[in-house]
């Protein structure tokens, strides 16, 4: 497996709960489900949408291990929504816990919430971005530190029941396709027209002498 990982997972059977949980991201369920049986199957959709990306759909591999609901998230977009992983540890009154690991940057994160967030740390190449809370208990057995590295990461992960090597070995898998809601496709139109007008502006203040 891969160096770079993100996921999210929360505590308990939630699979016929998912739209509610893409909800709070403001995505939208469209029904379209792939269930697969082994992990590389699911790899390569994830790999050809990365390889073929889309504006307005996007797909999170998700299923469920010792106890927890686990939603791939490579792309890092959910795990580190803080907001929305807060509400929904209250909507289903359960523990989440999210990490993120990148050994191309050499960052790696985890956030762990149980109504509220209690816990979250940032390793960005050696500097500690993010110290929150107290550290968890199983967090004695691992460097959370600016050593921190996947195995310190995942391993924090496999004591709280979460193993994400553990894919590999299961048969069950559902493939999600989402899609924006008309809620973050305005918001992303905003973001867009700021930037453009952000852009503009500094075209505008140039010396007439500039063409760079």
């Amino acid at each position: 497996m891969s160096l770079t990982t993100g996921l999210f997972a929360i505590k308990g059977q939630h699979l016929d709960k998912l739209p509610e949980v893409f909800v709070a991201f403001k995505l939208v369920d469209s029904g379209n489900d792939k269930p697969l049986t082994t992990w590389p199957a699911v790899e390569k959709i994830l790999n050809d949408e990365q390889q073929n990306p889309q504006d307005d759909i996007q797909h999170r591999a998700v299923w469920f291990d010792n106890g927890w609901t686990i939603v791939e998230d490579v792309s890092f977009i959910l795990c580190g929504d803080e907001a929305a992983l807060e509400k929904l540890s209250q909507q289903f009154n359960a523990p989440i816990f999210a990490l993120i690991t990148q050994g191309t940057s050499n960052c790696y994160a985890f956030w762990y919430y149980d109504k509220v967030k209690q816990r979250s740390f940032f390793n960005d190449n050696g500097n500690v971005a993010d110290n929150f809370g107290t550290p968890l208990p199983q967090e004695i057995k691992f460097k959370i530190n600016g050593e921190a590295f996947y195995n310190d990461i995942h391993g924090l992960a496999k004591e709280l029941g979460i193993d994400w090597a553990k894919a590999e070995q299961l048969d069950k898998f559902v493939v999600k396709e989402l899609t924006n809601s008309d809620e973050l496709n305005k918001e992303l139109e905003q973001f867009a027209q700021q930037h453009r007008q952000q852009q503009d502006k500094k075209s505008s203040n140039k010396p007439w002498w500039k063409i760079w």
